[in-house]
């Protein structure tokens, strides 16, 4: 009869789109639809007239009589539900009639659940089978559980949830599916805690021992079923007995930290750390056994524990999360007990997590060069009686960066435990952490020293084996004085007395090593710089001379000794020398010989040869062969000399800086000083902030012009002669009007204004291709559009081809008297963006080409930056040369004035509250934003207010916005904000290495300084009534990577960094909006994958790459397209060509659903045009694969315009379609975009024509009138 699933899937698939409202409708016309079959429904006008019961001779006839009673009860069930989900909101919970209402409800559910049983508990007449019938009592004990949980009876509550947890249980020993299980986790078991909770059940007690206390053992007909599935069930000796109490045997009741015991307070926390204790056995174990054993076993026995280390720490975080959610105070001692706890859980999971590192580091942590961990099993003896592998340097380095790597990863694990509870009163442990800390650095500093060692870097070698040997000399002073950890005991974050005197002896003499190799070099140097008369043979190749003048004691010999041909003359020039007459050559004296008497001569016989005939045999033959070497040499010689007297060699054409660039010959130079608004970027604008509606006016003039935002001078496109371009402030519900003049000597141009919904003025939005033609070199054009219900950051960008990677970008601030953000004493904005030393459609010409200038062997490879800028400024290594478009060998470029830049300085106030509006301008790269010694608020995500979240950083992709709180708490001064590339989102998927990246550390600093009142003494210099600091900086670096999305790394390894927004869970908008139902026609699903397409490698969406229309706009074009099934085509190309996809979205009274499905192993920052999307699900792999793999959050989902979708997952966005118009949903990476990574949506298409038909005709005139005439983007 299957009813568990009759009733789960129906749910599932009801509440997956919709709430429990849609739930309820789609019950009603299901038991509609049923009584129809049955032909038990009352008819049209008909009178209405009490039916028959359902009986179980009707069940056995029709099984619809039996879906016919279950549609009965789980409609009541949905009644109350929908009754619940609309009052949960209410600020005095559910109280009165409601209630009394949602109790009547569940409790005709429950009657009708418990009618059923009784049915079906007649086998012999219904037909029902034992496992029916327990089916259908786990569901009637599961409605009246629900119904007693409602009426706040907790005892009769936890039993019939027990009975419903025991029957699942021992139906799930028997049939096959996650649903049993889907019920236990997500209703059953949360219920059973509450309702204990109420019950004064302890804590320590774990649920399946809850369940089976509080199960009905009386009815012994269904403890006689339960006993048949599974025997140990409800055996209080049983196995699922001793695991649920803390008593059990391996199951421990205290924890100690730092010599504090506390009690265990949960016992799934207990549990959890008697697995981890249990897997931390084997893991003894195995590491003890006789055999060598492979890294992927190390790594898997190490796993073992840190999954029990983990579920260690999210129950301990759970139980913390249900207490305060139960209002207990900070201070009561079961949240002191449990705080204490989770400090404790948490630095054995790190500390398990740092030895995983070590073991898969090598022997002595990696400190020996050949340390590679074994890859081949063998035993003991065999290994050590095998011959050494000599591994050629580009292996070895490659193994020193995976050292370097572990390393990054382990002393990051080290200051995340800093950050733990208690840690930083703790000076003892703050001392242990610190000398483990350098422990690492110096492996991490010889490691590096290795490489720039096998680079013949040896000065470089010096330098960092000295800093690694400081570092162990810290870390051996500390160990010494306060012991190490045992021999015996598995690897952890405990450093081993053996392992850092090791590395101390080993440190020294490296450093010797090191030395002397600098000393040798000194020398050679030396020698090179003398003259070149004094340079002479080394002295084992002047060993037959008399050393008059000396011994050279510093030109021994070669080294490294050199392969040199040994002359040698060959046989054929000794025969040619001594039968053939040269000219010159002196006739060879004949030797003198004894006289004898002559005689008579003899004939000669016939058939004999004479010495005569031989000689003249043996010449004619070297004859021959010297007359063909001759030739083929006077051939070959003639022919070259003859091409060299044709060649005629020109002088190199002068190099055109202009032409190479692609941009007018003469352009202006704009200083620092005017290229950067600092009262613009300090909001130092007197702007007031009030409800009155006003129009906004604003002209943009585009022009390009040389500047030097890091030092360096380039080509940019700049508005009004800055950038970052001129501030746009306005209140909720003012108009925007800018006007745009396109001074560009040849490019086309258009502005974006993103995260600006442009409601009822889609032609406004400024895309390329999509709502309009580019605006042509010499015109203008004026933007205008009302800002209504957002309020925020935003800010706008040129959005036609990469122009706002030179340059053309700027910020927008809407503000509302009535945003609910945390009040603030002034406010900043702050840029972080990427800086191409090259123009930048120079480089996408070269990225769109089947091979770039960067990676000329390999296609579809983005450009990396030269640089990162904070507010348009940072420094540069003028020594440095780009390495992403590097000059041509044979007419290199002349050198551009480069001066080394300067810092952005942001000053704020002493003891008071600042607001930083964080921007992600960049074409290519995400951030970590962190400012030194302080910590962040996050209250506003992509203008959407959030509840303050406290952290040491946050995550910014292209696009993104942030505003973060910062209290001006700290000693005055001036410290360093950062903004920090997560290195392994980008770098595994580039062939080569930007230079002034490395340079530059993957990163840029700003510097935030105080300004104090004069009279308070505040250090520095400064002006303006104050005082801001000089100097040095002064604080510490906290974390300065990613920790969210590290469970997504895949192929880039376990490193603490991850590439993701933090978890979409996390934020919880200020203004609670539940998820919007959706209609199947305004529901689409694609997928994206790098494929290859003939000699060009691009991201495919679908399966197709955008490329826009010519000379029109998908926006004009769409006026015109007759949005019906039939006309779709191909991916939704429609009419618009097979490399469009245009999603439609047509109903008006329901909301839009876009599954993002990712085939591709980098992370993707998509941002939607015309919409804040609420995030709704994600989850890993495909979307729909199973019915778990997607986490649903449609309570009040957190909501941007730009969401980060991480490798090899799906992310499910929705938003209301209540905004008609063409909006562009694409990748934000400026070179995915040129890529076409692009897709388009038309969101009704009928009102759309409408609203067009409405368009001031003199805009629409203009704007169509801009297609054709577009010449470029350049």
């Amino acid at each position: 009869m299957d009813i568990t699933n009759f009733v789960v899937s129906a749910r599932n698939q009801a509440l997956l789109y919709g709430d429990y409202n849609t739930y309820h409708k789609q019950l009603v016309k299901k038991l509609h639809n049923c009584r129809k079959r049955l032909n038990i429904i009352t008819r049209s006008r008909a009178k209405f007239s009490k039916k028959d019961a359902v009986t179980a001779e009707n069940v056995s006839e029709n099984r619809e009589y039996l879906h016919l009673q279950l549609l009965t009860a789980e409609r009541a069930w949905a009644h109350a539900m929908r009754f619940k989900a609309v009052h949960s909101t209410d600020t005095k919970n559910i109280t009165g009639r409601t209630r009394s209402h949602i109790i009547s409800r569940l409790d005709k559910g429950a009657r009708d659940a418990e009618y059923l049983v009784q049915i079906l508990s007649d086998g012999t007449t219904s037909g029902a089978s034992d496992t029916d019938i327990l089916e259908a009592r786990a569901y009637a004990s599961l409605l009246r559980g629900a119904n007693q949980f409602e009426k706040q009876s907790w005892e009769p509550c936890l039993r019939s949830y027990a009975t419903a947890r025991i029957i699942y249980n021992a139906l799930s020993t028997s049939m096959k599916g996650d649903i049993f299980k889907d019920l236990l986790s997500e209703t059953i078991d949360p219920s059973i805690r509450y309702a204990a909770y109420q019950s004064k059940v302890p804590r320590t007690l774990a649920i399946p021992t809850i369940a089976r206390r509080a199960f009905p053992t009386s009815d012994s007909s269904l403890v006689e079923q339960i006993n048949k599935l599974a025997p140990d069930l409800l055996n209080k000796s049983g196995s699922d007995a001793q695991k649920g109490q803390v008593g059990a045997p391996n199951a421990p009741q205290t924890i100690t930290w730092r010599s504090r015991e506390v009690k265990i307070e949960d016992a799934a926390i207990a549990l959890a750390l008697a697995s981890a204790e249990t897997a931390t056995a084997r893991l003894a174990e195995k590491l003890a056994s006789s055999d060598v054993i492979l890294p992927k076993e190390m790594s898997a026995a190490y796993d073992d524990v840190l999954i029990a280390s983990q579920d260690a720490a999210d129950a301990t975080k759970h139980a913390i999360d249900e207490l305060k959610e139960e209002g207990v105070s900070q201070n009561d001692p079961r949240i002191q007990s449990l705080q204490i706890t989770r400090t404790a859980v948490t630095y054995q999971m790190i500390s398990w997590r740092i030895g995983r590192n070590r073991v898969l580091s090598g022997e002595h942590d990696g400190a020996l060069l050949d340390s590679a961990p074994t890859t081949t099993r063998k035993s003991k003896k065999d290994a050590s009686s095998r011959k050494p592998k000599i591994e050629p340097p580009g292996r070895k380095i490659s193994r020193l960066k995976d050292k370097v790597v572990l390393y990054d990863s382990t002393i990051q694990s080290i200051d995340s435990i800093k950050e733990l509870p208690g840690v930083a009163a703790d000076e003892g442990l703050q001392a242990q952490l610190d000398a483990t800390a350098k422990y690492f650095h110096a492996l991490k500093s010889l490691s590096i020293a290795r490489s720039h060692s096998l680079t013949n870097q040896s000065l470089n070698a010096l330098a960092l084996t000295k800093h690694a040997f400081d570092e162990c000399q810290q870390s051996v002073a500390f160990f010494s004085k306060h012991g190490a950890s045992s021999e015996s005991s598995p690897q952890n974050i405990e450093i081993r007395q053996n392992d850092i005197q090791f590395l101390h002896k080993l440190l020294k003499g490296e450093l010797q090593r090191c030395r002397a190799i600098v000393e040798i070099d000194n020398l050679r140097q030396k020698a090179a710089n003398t003259t070149s008369s004094n340079v002479r043979a080394p002295l084992v190749q002047r060993l037959f001379e008399y050393p008059a003048e000396g011994v050279d004691l510093e030109n021994l010999v070669d080294y490294p000794p050199k392969v040199e041909p040994i002359p040698v003359k060959p046989l054929f020039f000794d025969v040619a020398w001594n039968y053939i007459n040269y000219p010159g050559k002196a006739p060879a004296a004949a030797p003198e010989s004894e006289q004898k008497p002559t005689e008579p001569a003899q004939p000669q016989k016939r058939g004999w040869r004479s010495p005569q005939t031989v000689s003249l045999c043996l010449f004619a033959w070297s004859l021959v062969c010297f007359s063909i070497v001759a030739l083929a040499l006077g051939v070959g010689f003639g022919i070259g000399y003859t091409r060299y007297k044709a060649k005629t060699i020109y002088a190199p054409a002068p190099f055109n800086y202009s032409s190479y660039y692609d941009i007018p010959e003469t352009l202006d130079s704009v200083p620092i000083d005017k290229l950067i608004n600092k009262t613009e970027l300090e909001l130092d604008t007197g702007f007031i902030v009030s409800q009155e509606a006003k129009i906004r006016e604003y002209v943009f003039n585009i022009t390009q012009a040389y500047a030097a935002p890091d030092g360096f001078q380039k080509p940019m496109v700049l508005v009004n002669g800055q950038s970052p371009g001129p501030l746009i402030e306005a209140n909720i519900g003012d108009t925007i009007r800018v006007h745009v003049n396109n001074q560009m000597a040849s490019a086309s141009t258009t502005i974006h204004w993103h995260g600006i919904n442009q409601r009822g003025s889609t032609w406004m939005d400024g895309v390329a291709g999509v709502t309009q033609c580019g605006i042509p070199a010499g015109w203008n054009f004026t933007y205008e559009f009302r800002v209504a219900d957002q309020r925020g950051t935003f800010w706008w960008h040129a959005h036609t081809m990469v122009q706002y990677s030179d340059g053309a970008y700027g910020a927008i601030v809407i503000h509302d008297p009535d945003e609910m953000v945390p009040k603030t004493d002034d406010e900043k904005l702050v840029f972080v963006s990427d800086v191409y030393h090259t123009y930048g459609s120079v480089i996408l010409k070269s990225y769109l080409n089947p091979t770039s200038k960067w990676a000329p062997t390999e296609s579809g490879v983005e450009p990396l930056a030269d640089n990162i800028l904070l507010n348009g400024q940072n420094t540069y290594n003028c020594t440095i040369s780009s390495t992403t478009y590097p000059p041509s060998p044979d007419q290199p470029p002349p050198p551009r004035p480069c001066t080394g830049g300067q810092l952005s300085t942001t000053t704020i106030r002493a003891r008071q509250t600042v607001r930083l509006r964080l921007i992600n301008a960049s074409s290519f790269f995400s951030y970590w934003f962190s400012v030194d010694n302080h910590t962040l608020s996050i209250v506003e995500l992509d203008g959407v207010e959030v509840a303050p979240l406290a952290a040491r950083g946050v995550y910014l992709n292209l696009g993104q916005r942030a505003s973060v709180v910062l209290a001006a708490d700290q000693r005055p001064g001036r410290y360093y904000m950062r903004a920090s590339i997560p290195q392994t989102c980008f770098l595994p998927y580039a062939p080569y290495t930007s230079a002034g990246l490395e340079g530059a550390g993957y990163g840029v600093k700003g510097v935030l300084a105080y300004e104090t009142d004069a009279d308070e003494g505040g250090e520095g210099g400064g002006g303006g009534g104050g005082n801001v600091g000089e100097g040095e900086v002064i604080g510490r670096a906290g974390n300065t990577t990613n920790p969210y999305g590290v469970d997504n790394n895949g192929l880039r390894g376990d490193v603490w960094e991850g590439c993701d927004d933090m978890p979409f869970d996390m934020p919880a908008p200020m203004r609670r909006q539940p998820a919007v139902n959706v209609s199947a026609a305004n529901t689409h699903y694609f997928e994206y994958a790098f494929r290859q397409a003939q000699d060009v490698n691009r991201i495919f969406i679908n399966k197709t790459a955008y490329a826009p229309l010519p000379n029109n706009a998908t926006l004009w074009k769409a006026t015109e397209q007759q949005f019906t099934a039939d006309k779709a085509n191909s991916y939704n190309s429609w009419d618009f060509g097979l490399n469009q996809q245009v999603l439609l979205v047509p109903d008006a009274d329901q909301g839009a659903q876009i599954v993002i499905n990712s085939q591709d192993a980098m992370e993707h920052p998509w941002h939607l045009h015309g919409h804040t999307f609420q995030v709704v699900g994600w989850g890993k792999g495909p979307f729909g694969q199973t019915s778990s793999a997607t986490t649903w959050n449609l309570e009040n989902p957190m909501r941007r315009d730009t969401v980060t979708v991480p490798p090899f997952n799906h992310v499910v966005l929705r938003f209301a379609a209540d905004n008609p118009g063409i909006w562009a949903l694409h990748c934000h990476v400026a070179w995915h975009i040129e890529g076409g990574m692009f897709i388009s949506l038309a969101e009704r298409p009928s009102d759309l024509n409408e609203l067009v038909g409405k368009m001031d005709p003199d805009t629409r005139r203009q704007s169509q009138s801009f297609c054709g005439m577009d010449g470029g983007g350049g």
